[in-house]
């Protein structure tokens, strides 16, 4: 009995023929989808794999390629990470499906860009910094600095503070000349 890689790992493509985005009274998303029926758990065998329509709750989003196709390749998940299936591009979607998926990435992936650095000190493993973003005025702590600074291209960089927060500068030379130097340490 041959198993082949593609028999263990089915794939399922979410799209507006087979998957209904819709929000709670709360706005937390949700989907029905005609998908093959969710299994409790890997060893149930029970249920058959002709898609169904099925109401799978609150659902969860996470970009495959956050930095360069934030569009594409977007996973739905449930509340304990198990996949229900990927949206290829949120563009296939329209309407409120597409208002509700590009909302809630917006909320999990905010991330302010840094256009200026005021203040950053170093005190016992921690740096804080004290900057100018696209929000306004903001402060945030870090520990092991150069660990959590991550250089996504030559001149891109993704910062993570302490709670977890992203912050971005998207290009290192078109800072002034004080927040370069400020930050020229940790490139």
């Amino acid at each position: 009995m041959k198993n082949d890689f593609l028999d263990i790992v089915k794939m399922v493509y979410l799209s507006p023929e087979n998957a209904k985005f819709y929000e709670t009274g709360n706005g937390f998303p949700c989907l029905n989808a005609f998908i093959p029926p969710v299994k409790k758990d890997d060893l149930d065998t029970s249920l058959s794999d002709e898609p169904v329509w099925q109401d799978l709750g609150r659902v969860f989003f996470h970009r495959a390629f956050p930095y360069d196709s934030a569009d594409t390749f977007i996973s739905v998940t449930d509340k304990e990470g198990n996949e229900y299936g990927i949206i290829k591009n949120i563009s296939d979607f329209d309407g409120n499906g597409k208002e509700i998926i590009e909302k809630e990435l917006k909320r999990k992936y905010f991330t302010p860009v840094i256009t200026k650095i005021h203040s950053l000190k170093e005190r016992f493993g921690y740096s804080y910094w004290e900057t100018e973003t696209n929000h306004g005025k903001m402060s945030f702590a870090m520990h092991d600095t150069f660990r959590n600074i991550a250089k996504v291209s030559d001149s891109r960089l993704v910062l993570t503070d302490v709670d977890g927060n992203r912050y971005e500068i998207p290009d290192v030379l078109a800072l002034d000349r004080k927040s370069y130097k400020k930050i020229e340490l940790y490139l």
